[in-house]
């Protein structure tokens, strides 16, 4: 999938980043909070099965387990994602040169998170890795209506923002994140494929 190199980062009015993966390692957390909600519905699965095919929604585990929506609700399986998400923080890695670019690029533009996790999760992950002391606008899944890989948060961050969507320089780290921030019309740094460096 084709991405942005950036040429001068400060042609950029402002920067949005998403989280899990990209400003913070919370593959751990993730995977033990999909672990526990399947295992409160009677469903056990291996870490390898898991993440040979990362799912973290409960539509996208039922395809996955071929079974109905009555046992895997998605109401239940979120709150005890959520439950163990919030007990679990100790398992969140920060990532230094994420954090180091975030704050470089937040002394000269607007910064944002735009994250397929919930925007009260994120933001109790920016505080454990240390980044809640910058001038956030958080977008999460409970901010729009349609999710990665649409554009709708994207979009949303950029009129927060004030800022045209070509002027924004998003970082992703999975498709479905690069698909979002490119259908917006923002320019995308792929961190799976480029060096972090400062904005």
């Amino acid at each position: 999938m084709a991405t942005t190199t950036p040429a001068s980062h400060h042609a950029y009015a402002a920067y949005a980043f998403d989280f899990d993966g990209t400003l913070a390692d919370t593959a751990d957390i993730n995977n033990g909070a999909v672990q526990a909600s399947l295992a409160a519905h009677g469903i056990t699965v291996t870490l390898a099965w898991l993440t040979a095919e990362p799912a973290f929604t409960a539509g996208q585990l039922r395809r996955r387990l071929a079974i109905p929506p009555a046992a895997l609700p998605e109401d239940t399986f979120v709150q005890v994602a959520r439950a163990y998400w919030f007990t679990n923080t100790d398992r969140i890695k920060p990532i230094p040169a994420a954090a180091t670019a975030a704050r470089t690029a937040a002394e000269h533009a607007a910064l944002a998170v735009v994250s397929a996790n919930y925007s009260d999760i994120v933001r109790h992950g920016l505080t454990v890795v240390g980044l809640d002391d910058l001038p956030w606008t958080v977008i999460g899944r409970d901010d729009v209506t349609r999710t990665k890989p649409a554009p709708d948060a994207y979009l949303r961050a950029a009129r927060l923002l004030g800022a045209e969507p070509g002027r924004c320089l998003a970082h992703e780290d999975t498709d479905e994140g690069v698909t979002a921030a490119t259908a917006a019309g923002m320019h995308v740094l792929d961190v799976r494929h480029h060096p972090w460096r400062s904005a």
